[in-house]
């Protein structure tokens, strides 16, 4: 059985280099073996979800102590269509 150690392809997958060593044992032993590498952002994904799902409960537990919130009223904004005049910047009630 030829088992490779490293292969490089180029960007048309055609073969570059190739190595390899020739393996004649039983098949259990010639297995795919991972490393901290190969699985490292698969921890780091269940990680994050495990953040965000930590995350989640902590402010749905929140919300649900400080009852719902209140909408905001947006911001009164100045109408483009109508000139700023000296009254309407010096009138406290406008």
């Amino acid at each position: 059985m030829k088992i490779y150690t490293k292969i490089v392809l180029d960007t048309d997958n055609n073969l570059i280099e190739e190595e390899h060593y020739y393996y004649t044992g039983p098949i259990a032993f010639a297995g795919i073996h991972y490393d901290f590498k190969s699985t490292k952002g698969n921890k780091l994904m269940e990680k994050q979800a495990k953040r965000e799902k930590k995350l989640a409960e902590r402010k749905a537990k929140r919300e649900a102590k400080e009852g719902p919130k209140a909408q905001e009223e947006p911001e009164k904004t100045l109408d483009t269509s109508k000139p700023i005049t000296l009254d309407f910047l010096t009138n406290p009630d406008k």
